[in-house]
């Protein structure tokens, strides 16, 4: 959590707020924003609405936790036109992208702010939004995870690459019609043999894999990590 810590910046057409709670923002950094800001406002020539938002905020974080999220959350609140760029003190960790659940202009390392401040601020002018470089492939990365993990998934298909126990042909062939969810008389018929016969694998096929009963041997099939979750 950060404390509250703020440094006022106004110009002539703006007000630039850096909260910051040990200092961290090189002057030369607030110096060239609030100048930036300045120096651009009369050559809007993308009409964008953002440069008609009067007050600016920058934040640094040193890292991810609730308590910083919920403080960011706050100040959100608190000032809801005001344009707000995330800086953070490298490296930037795989957590920070939780901040992105906020509706932030920027994120950005200050060692790329130092250098690059007038890139920063062009692309939020023209864009609306600027997201580190560095960052697009974590971005891109937790946005595909998190499809997978709202996708629901379809079927489980065993792969024998990952079973840890000694199973033959048949046992696989069994153990992958349990995880589809056939009864002992449906994986007879598909595999033409008498249901007795079936009986007897699925109760060979339970001893190996020590499980109580059918469905006990399809959760540790899954849990062991021998199968691959198709969606």
């Amino acid at each position: 959590m950060f404390s509250t810590n703020e440094r006022l910046l106004k110009t002539m057409h703006y007000n630039v707020m850096f909260t910051d709670p040990k200092n961290l923002f090189p002057q030369q950094v607030m110096n060239a924003i609030s100048g930036w800001l300045e120096t651009n406002y009369m050559n809007n020539l993308s009409g964008s609405s953002i440069y008609n938002k009067k007050n600016w905020i920058f934040v640094m974080v040193e890292d991810y936790d609730e308590k910083t999220y919920e403080s960011l959350k706050h100040i959100q609140l608190n000032t809801p036109d005001s344009p707000t760029v995330l800086v953070v003190k490298s490296p930037i960790s795989h957590d920070i992208l939780n901040f992105l659940s906020l509706p932030l202009n920027g994120l950005v390392t200050l060692e790329f702010l130092t250098a690059h401040s007038h890139l920063v601020m062009d692309a939020i002018m023209k864009n609306g939004v600027f997201l580190e470089t560095s960052l697009h492939r974590d971005l891109s990365i937790a946005i595909e995870n998190k499809k997978a993990y709202t996708t629901p998934i379809k079927r489980f298909i065993l792969n024998e690459k990952k079973i840890t126990i000694s199973l033959n042909e048949r046992d696989r062939q069994v153990l992958q019609l349990l995880l589809d969810g056939h009864s002992n008389s449906e994986i007879a018929h598909k595999l033409h043999f008498a249901r007795s016969t079936i009986s007897s694998i699925i109760s060979t096929l339970l001893k190996k894999m020590k499980a109580n009963d059918r469905t006990d041997a399809t959760v540790k099939a899954i849990r062991f990590g021998w199968v691959d979750a198709i969606r």
